[in-house]
């Protein structure tokens, strides 16, 4: 998350709220539920971002999706510093 966004902390999300991004498409040939995981990861606390993890997989979908680089969204966030506990969610 960029520095100049707010993060809104205590924020609850719903199953609803959270399928919705299941339903993000792409429009370069990049895997679905790699760019639904990395929105999500983009957009959301660790905490709800571990549910919309679960939700997903409990949608037997994919959380080791590579994007058009063949990096999953674990490759990634093992360059992030500030990533540890969404890389837990993912490894877990």
């Amino acid at each position: 998350m960029k520095r100049d966004k707010k993060r809104v902390e205590g924020e609850q999300w719903s199953e609803d709220q959270l399928r919705m991004y299941l339903d993000f498409n792409t429009y370069d040939g990049t895997d679905r539920d790699f760019h639904c995981l990395y929105r999500a990861y983009t957009r959301m606390n660790e905490a709800t971002f571990a549910q919309f993890v679960a939700l997903l997989q409990a949608e037997g979908r994919n959380i080791h999706a590579t994007n058009l680089e063949g990096k999953t969204l674990a490759d990634i966030l093992r360059q992030h510093e500030q990533a540890e506990d969404y890389l837990a969610v993912l490894t877990a």
